[in-house]
């Protein structure tokens, strides 16, 4: 308020001026306020009990009003999201712009330009022309609207693609094919439905000169065909006439479940196409006759392999037992000469004995004693000796040489028995001084094992198995790194003491246990259990390392390559003889067994 003096006035007078001042709410047709305000008094849905999300939910899709249900489209009055003008109700719009329905754009533009300077109603002659009383324009007039509507629908590509889903379109699918006829029956088919798809140049369908790689690509691009094809004329509900957005929102989702409807049937009907394109293609049935045929010509030649393979080791199986049983023959063949060679060896030297037994007796006269001893050089001597004795004996005549030449045959050889026992004797003392120096030597260089040493021995026990190749070797290793040098002689001889009395393992875990710190001692009290397993278990670890003892590293690696060498298909006792023969200082029995501890112990070690 403002208050001014009053013109010409000579007293002050207050005037009030007032002013009016006009404010507006704006409201715009989206959010909370507006849905409130405007469209949630419209939406007359049923009450729902339990919560709120559950209750909107049924209100939008299950139990809408019903006065939305009302407004669905009568089944004569289906033209989708499309309205065309009621003057083009049964024209085709190609036919009016004079085009084809393959036309691109330019075209349809260029032509529409044409036409519309030939139907411009500046252009026509109106005389002598009619009305129509419904409409008040003549039929040039028509024409050219009709001409230009025709050109806004085909000139925009989505208005176009919705008008030509509408148009009549052949959907059927080839079920059956003549024998010669593939090319001509299903060329037109695709040609047809690539006017729906979204990615150019569609691949032709070709002929059967045409290369395998571009055939597979051409039914690789309609196995993953994309189709622009619009099927908004089935549409149930005009979203134009929905009064708010709630409304139209309900209608679209209405649309869109009966469209998705027709979408599927539309892609099981472009893979059915494709599938039965495949099945009647030639090319396609070549290619797998001929991948077919090769896969049974290399199944037929491996076979062949595999039988050649077959008979060919069983020909060399053949020629080994062949061999084998030639061997066996020749060896008791050769037995059996030298036995009857002995045999007539020792009925030779009987003879010969006897002989220089009767010219002794003949020819010379000696003691009971010296009868005895010359018993026992005839004896020792073997047939030739005997032979010459005799031959010389019975060139004596007389009777004191013949008892001369004996005597002084006694006496060599009674002195060649001495020389012999004094030789073996001899040997046995020499052999026995070695045998002492070398332990006197042992004694005095190997310096006594600790418990720490025995400690890792009994690791290296357990981390080498016996059988391993180079078990001893890596043992000694394990204690050279540890810093305990150690012979690998001094190892196997503390082994084998060790062994004596209580098993390996058992002796490891006792020597761990003695150097455990409290804690441990603690834990290893309260577990008895544990304990007990393991004294349980000495007996068999003891079995374990006595057959490790008995074999050494080359015996081992003898009876690998023999299990090699001699498969499993020779017969069980020729086989396990083969390999006996084999392996050195081990008989079948021993081998089979050795074989049989491996076996188990490898089984101990993957479970």
């Amino acid at each position: 308020m403002l208050a001014l003096p009053a013109p010409g006035d000579g007293d002050d007078v207050a005037q009030v001026c007032c002013g009016i001042l006009l404010r507006s709410r704006r409201l715009e047709p989206a959010g909370h306020a507006f849905h409130a305000v405007h469209e949630k008094p419209n939406i007359k849905a049923p009450k729902h009990h339990g919560n709120r999300q559950k209750a909107d939910a049924a209100s939008d899709d299950d139990s809408p009003p019903d006065s939305w249900r009302k407004k669905k489209k009568e089944a004569g009055g289906r033209t989708g999201a499309l309205r065309l003008s009621p003057l083009l109700t049964g024209e085709n719009l190609y036919t009016l712009l004079e085009v084809s329905e393959a036309a691109s754009v330019e075209q349809i533009k260029k032509q529409y330009r044409k036409l519309a300077l030939q139907y411009h109603p500046d252009k026509q002659d109106k005389q002598g022309e009619t009305e129509e009383k419904s409409s008040g324009l003549s039929e040039k007039d028509q024409h050219f609207i009709k001409i230009q509507e025709a050109y806004e629908v085909l000139s925009d590509q989505a208005k176009r693609r919705q008008y030509d889903s509408t148009l009549d379109f052949d959907d059927a699918v080839p079920d059956e094919v003549d024998e010669d006829g593939f090319y001509e029956t299903f060329g037109p088919v695709f040609r047809r439905n690539a006017r729906w798809s979204t990615r150019f140049p569609v691949p032709e369908i070709g002929d059967e000169q045409t290369d395998m790689v571009k055939v597979r690509k051409f039914y690789d691009f309609w196995l993953s065909f994309d189709s622009w094809r619009d099927f908004s004329m089935h549409d149930e509900y005009n979203l134009d006439d929905a009064e708010f957005r709630e409304e139209r929102r309900w209608m679209e989702r209405q649309n869109q479940r009966i469209r998705k409807k027709y979408v599927e049937a539309e892609r099981k009907r472009i893979m059915r196409l494709v599938e039965n394109a495949e099945r009647f293609d030639p090319r396609i049935r070549a290619e797998r006759e001929a991948r077919e045929k090769k896969k049974r010509e290399e199944k037929e030649k491996r076979a062949r392999a595999k039988q050649e393979e077959l008979e060919a080791k069983q020909r060399e199986e053949e020629e080994k037992r062949r061999k084998a049983e030639q061997e066996e023959a020749e060896r008791v063949e050769k037995e059996r000469l030298l036995r009857e060679q002995r045999k007539q060896d020792k009925q030779v030297a009987k003879t010969l004995r006897q002989r220089f037994k009767k010219i002794v007796q003949g020819k010379c006269t000696l003691q009971q004693l010296e009868l005895e001893e010359l018993q026992d050089f005839c004896l020792v001597m073997d047939s030739e000796k005997l032979q010459d004795l005799c031959d010389r004996l019975e060139g004596i005549s007389d009777a004191k040489e013949s008892e001369a030449f004996v005597r002084s045959e006694l006496c060599e050889a009674r002195k060649r028995r001495a020389e012999e026992e004094r030789q073996r004797q001899e040997r046995q003392k020499q052999e026995a001084k070695r045998r002492e120096e070398e332990k006197a030597t042992e004694s005095k260089e190997s310096t006594p094992w600790t418990t720490d040493e025995l400690g890792v021995l009994a690791k290296g026990l357990q981390k080498f198995p016996g059988g391993m190749g180079g078990r001893w070797n890596l043992i000694t290793k394990l204690l050279n790194d540890s810093g305990y040098p150690r012979a690998e002689k001094e190892v196997v001889e503390k082994t084998k003491e060790l062994s004596e009395g209580q098993s390996l393992r058992s002796m490891g875990s006792k020597i761990s246990q003695d150097f455990q710190a409290p804690s441990a001692k603690a834990k290893a009290k309260a577990a008895p259990n544990e304990a007990e397993k393991a004294e349980k278990a000495e007996p068999k670890a003891e079995k374990v390392e006595t057959k490790d003892m008995d074999w050494t590293a080359e015996q081992q690696q003898a009876l690998e390559k023999a299990l090699q060498r001699h498969p499993a298909t020779l017969d069980k006792n020729e086989r396990w003889k083969l390999i006996a023969a084999d392996v050195p200082g081990k008989t079948k029995a021993q081998c089979v067994e050795r074989f049989k501890f491996l076996r188990e112990q490898l089984s101990k070690a993957k479970s």
